[in-house]
C-alpha cells in the first residue's frame, strides 16, 4: 500500500489523542485505595503477601489487577423513583400529581429523629404546591417559621413544630424550583417517626 502525505486533520488529531491517552493512564495511575490498580508487591519492593488467599497465585507471581472502576456502594436509607422504606409519607405526602424524584429517610446522629429528604418534579404552580404543603404540615401541628435567608429557589417555606414534653424540636422545609416548564420541589428536615 503506497504511502501518503498526512493531511490537516490528522495532525490536528493527534494533540486530542495525546491527550486523551494521558487521561486514560493518569486515570488509571491515580484509581482508589483499595482498587486493585496498585502496583505488585515486587514493582513496589514491599514484597508483602496478599492480604486475601483468593489472591495469591500459586505460580509465585503477583496477582492480576481488577479491570474497571468499582462501583459506589448502595445506600439503604435512600430510593430513587419511590418513597424508601421508612419514609414517613402519612407526615410529609406526595403532592397528588408529583413525579417522585428521590427519597432518603435515616435516624439523626442520636436517634431521637428521622432525617428526611425528598424529591419531585410536579406541573402544578408554586403557589399550589406551597399551599398544599402549608395546609398538610398545618394540619399536623407545624407552623410556618420567618426566614430572611436569601435563596436561589422560586420559593423557600420552613415550617417547625414545637416539640411536645422531652421530645426534639421538627423541622421541614419545603423548597421549589421553577423552570417555568415543571416545578422542581425539595423537602428536607427532622421528623419525629418515620
Amino acid at each position: 500500500m503506497p504511502l501518503r502525505p498526512p493531511r490537516a486533520s490528522d495532525v490536528r488529531a493527534v494533540p486530542a489523542l495525546v491527550l486523551a491517552a494521558l487521561l486514560v493512564v493518569g486515570l488509571t495511575a491515580c484509581g482508589p485505595a483499595g482498587s486493585g490498580d496498585e502496583p505488585d508487591a515486587e514493582a513496589t519492593g514491599r514484597g508483602q503477601p496478599a492480604d486475601d488467599p483468593a489472591e495469591a497465585d500459586p505460580s509465585g507471581d503477583a496477582p492480576a489487577a481488577a479491570p474497571g472502576t468499582p462501583l459506589p456502594e448502595y445506600d439503604v436509607a435512600s430510593a430513587v423513583g419511590d418513597l424508601v422504606q421508612g419514609f414517613p409519607a402519612e407526615l410529609v405526602p406526595v403532592a397528588p400529581g408529583s413525579q417522585v424524584l428521590a427519597s432518603s429517610a435515616r435516624p439523626s446522629d442520636d436517634g431521637s429523629l428521622t432525617v428526611i429528604t425528598l424529591n419531585l418534579r410536579s406541573e402544578d404552580t408554586v403557589d399550589a404546591l406551597t399551599a398544599y404543603y402549608a395546609e398538610t404540615l398545618g394540619a399536623a401541628g407545624f407552623t410556618v417559621s420567618p426566614s430572611g435567608v436569601p435563596s436561589a429557589l422560586t420559593s423557600l417555606t420552613t415550617f417547625v413544630r414545637a416539640p411536645a414534653a422531652d421530645a426534639p424540636a421538627e423541622s421541614v422545609a419545603v423548597g421549589i424550583f421553577d423552570d417555568e416548564a415543571e416545578r422542581l420541589v425539595t423537602i428536607s428536615g427532622q421528623v419525629v417517626g418515620g
